[in-house]
């Protein structure tokens, strides 16, 4: 069951396909923000946040390996949004899930920084509905002639004058583990 003081979570286009490169390797920068969105989840997932997964649907000429990554597959009981526009907002039930959780921070994790988190934050703040970046736990893929690092920064850059972010240290301080209160 969720607590209504902690805060929402929100996993965006946790696929393969936008971890992995066009050679099937994941870049150093993207596994390390995997490592931390999967222990972000898992906490989520112990300490009862509300938790939703957006996925970018399989169209006419796309890779094909839209699957989750292993390791951020969604739980039946959490919310899977599969939408067609670059933002999670272009799912109609999106909304839903975002008007339940009025009131309490939503943080916002994944994959395709340059494009869908930026969409996301984008629509986010035109609908005056807040959504917090976690930046350690927020991955691109190279967009040439940038690398992973340069796009990643880019994104940031821009993502910075749309939204708040948060760092895991601060989360861990402002929301403490349950394991931690409970003794």
């Amino acid at each position: 069951m969720t607590n209504a003081h902690n805060p929402a979570l929100i996993l965006l286009d946790c696929q393969r396909d936008r971890v992995e490169g066009p050679d099937g390797r994941i870049d150093a920068d993207n596994h390390a923000a995997m490592t931390r969105i999967e222990a972000l989840l898992r906490r989520a997932r112990a300490d009862g946040w509300s938790i939703c997964h957006c996925q970018h649907a399989i169209t006419d000429g796309a890779r094909a390996d839209r699957t989750p990554v292993p390791a951020l597959r969604p739980l039946t009981r959490e919310p899977v949004f599969v939408r067609r526009g670059l933002s999670a907002f272009s799912d109609s039930y999106f909304h839903q899930f975002m008007a339940r959780n009025t009131g309490r921070d939503c943080l916002l994790v994944g994959f395709s920084a340059p494009f869908s988190i930026l969409a996301t934050l984008f629509d986010a703040q035109t609908r005056d509905i807040p959504l917090t970046l976690v930046p350690e736990a927020v991955g691109a893929l190279a967009v040439a002639p940038r690398d992973v690092a340069e796009t990643r920064a880019l994104a940031f850059d821009l993502a910075g004058r749309l939204a708040p972010s948060l760092s895991l240290d601060a989360i861990d301080r402002q929301w403490p583990r349950l394991a931690e209160t409970a003794g």
